[in-house]
């Protein structure tokens, strides 16, 4: 009974909290569509409601005006954004590299149609981005996710802003400029073996004129594309556990700003 009556003298700072705690609705696996929304809503309230017995909410300031308790609520959930934002970005780039490999295999005008948020992506980059769901469910990725917005109250309470520092501004930048990187990363075996491909279809175009190149390239590109997939999956999964730490790392990094 206690605990119910402080709860409704501190609903304030548990909307607080509930701002960044809804950064959770960014990442993947967590904004699937095959995920009711009334059960998302639970799961963060749930989150919510524990961070707040663990007094994550002391440090927001009581009873405040409310302008200032907009500008707080707004900035929690920039927050929340900011960290979701990271996973993303390398979710991105790894549907980056599969739109490359797409391209370059000839199947840059055949999308389909992702079943987790709805929308057309590239075939390739469909298989990629199913994948690195699979294995970021595998290593924990989604708890570690989790624990890193608990720990964020250590390290930013309510009321404090990274924003407005030019450090945080700059990594941030450069954590979006990695996706060009690493997508070019993924997909950099299958796009060396179709440039070999398409070095070796020049020279028998120039050595046998008479020889359609197009008609037999077309197919080469292919099958050569999807062997060099098919045998470099094991190494995907290692890069992809590797790159999942250093996403996790780098959340942690917007802390210190």
């Amino acid at each position: 009974m206690d605990v119910l009556v402080t709860f409704l003298t501190e609903w304030d700072k548990f909307f607080l909290l509930l701002a960044r705690f809804t950064g959770i609705s960014f990442i993947p696996v967590f904004n699937t569509r095959s995920i009711p929304v009334q059960w998302r809503v639970f799961f963060l309230m749930m989150l919510t409601f524990f961070a707040w017995l663990m007094g994550l909410a002391e440090s927001a300031p009581n009873n405040p005006q409310l302008p200032v308790y907009f500008i707080l609520l707004l900035t929690e959930i920039l927050t929340g954004i900011a960290m979701a934002l990271v996973v993303q970005f390398f979710f991105a780039a790894v549907q980056l590299a599969g739109q490359i490999i797409d391209t370059q295999m000839g199947f840059g005008i055949m999308n389909v149609v992702d079943p987790l948020s709805g929308m057309q992506i590239p075939m390739i980059g469909n298989f990629k981005y199913v994948l690195a769901i699979l294995v970021f469910l595998n290593i924990d990725g989604h708890h570690y996710f989790i624990q890193a917005l608990f720990d964020s109250y250590e390290f930013i309470p309510i009321g404090h802003s990274i924003f407005f520092n030019p450090d945080f501004i700059h990594s941030y930048i450069g954590y979006f400029g990695n996706i060009f990187i690493i997508g070019c990363k993924f997909s950099m075996p299958v796009l060396g073996s179709l440039l070999i491909a398409d070095l070796v279809l020049g020279i028998m175009a120039r050595t046998v004129p008479q020889m359609n190149i197009f008609m037999v390239g077309m197919p080469a590109k292919i099958i050569i594309g999807f062997f060099i997939i098919l045998i470099t999956v094991p190494l995907y999964i290692i890069l992809l556990n590797v790159s999942f730490d250093d996403v996790i790392k780098q959340i942690y990094n917007l802390f210190r700003y």
